[in-house]
């Protein structure tokens, strides 16, 4: 798929460059002026402007924005992911502190007792169920 993704961005290159280079004598290379008309008396404005300086100004000024939007998402990912971090901390905190208090009971002859009992019946209800089916 890597490959296929190459070639299609070479040939998409290369067209454009091909109509870059039909074009640049008689489209690139004219100078239009540029109007500038603001609704308003004696506010006409007009300025010498070459195509390939306007279109290179449009492409400059939209890789700006998608730049900006994407340093904003990436912005606004790294601070999800701080904070997502943080609650993995404290969740690990969490879990830490209940397992100490586990370790706690777990060592107490009349919990452990009866904790064994639980597990053995369900290990018994388990067997039960699985032959049962």
């Amino acid at each position: 798929m890597k490959i296929f993704k190459i070639v299609l961005y070479i040939i998409i290159l290369l067209l454009l460059a091909i109509f870059v280079l039909e074009n640049y004598n008689t489209y690139f290379r004219t100078v239009p002026a540029l109007q500038f008309d603001l609704r308003i008396k004696n506010m006409n404005y007009s300025m010498p402007f070459p195509n390939w300086a306007y279109w290179s100004f449009c492409l400059v000024l939209g890789l700006l924005i998608t730049g900006i939007r994407g340093l904003i998402t990436s912005f606004r990912l790294s601070r999800q992911v701080k904070t997502r971090n943080e609650r993995i901390e404290h969740l690990k905190g969490e879990i830490n502190a209940l397992k100490t208090r586990l370790d706690i009971f777990a060592h107490d002859p009349y919990i452990k007792k009866h904790l064994e009992e639980e597990a053995r019946k369900e290990q018994e209800q388990a067997q039960a169920a699985t032959l049962g089916k």
